[in-house]
Order: structure tokens, then sequence, then C-alpha cells
């Protein structure tokens, strides 16, 4: 009697398990479709990705964006 109690408590464990994982699953495949979106884009940039955008290549344009190489700044923490 005891063993199967055992067995029953172990089948609802893994029962709530899958069911908490099949939920994690479809929350991380919603996050997916959501950056898909974002990367491939599907859905149009909201009002301050644009506005970000516009502050970068105006920023850019007058010579305020400057690209460092990683190995330079790797270098300069070695010293």
């Amino acid at each position: 009697m005891e063993a199967e109690v055992g067995v029953l408590m172990s089948v609802s464990k893994e029962r709530q398990l899958y069911d908490e994982i099949r939920e994690l699953r479809a929350i991380l495949e919603h996050i997916e479709a959501l950056l898909e979106e974002r990367l491939l884009g599907i859905d149009e940039p909201l009002p301050d990705e644009v506005n970000a955008i516009k502050e970068y290549e105006d920023d850019k344009k007058k010579g305020k964006v400057e690209l460092i190489n990683l190995d330079d700044i790797l270098e300069r923490k070695d010293d």
C-alpha cells in the first residue's frame, strides 16, 4: 500500500513538472516569436526606437560615434 502511494505521489509530481515545463515552453516560444518579429522587421519600430535610431544616425554623421576595436580595449585593461 505504501509503495502505491509513493508511486502515485511520484506520478503526480512528474505530471506537475511536465505541466510547468509545457507552460515555460509556451512562454519561450512567445518570446522567440516577438524577437523574430523585431529582428526581421515584421513589426514597425516603436516611436522610442525610431528616435533612438535617428539620434544614433545623427551622431554618426556628426562624428560623435566612434567604433573601437574590442582588442584595443582588452589590451588597455591588461596594461
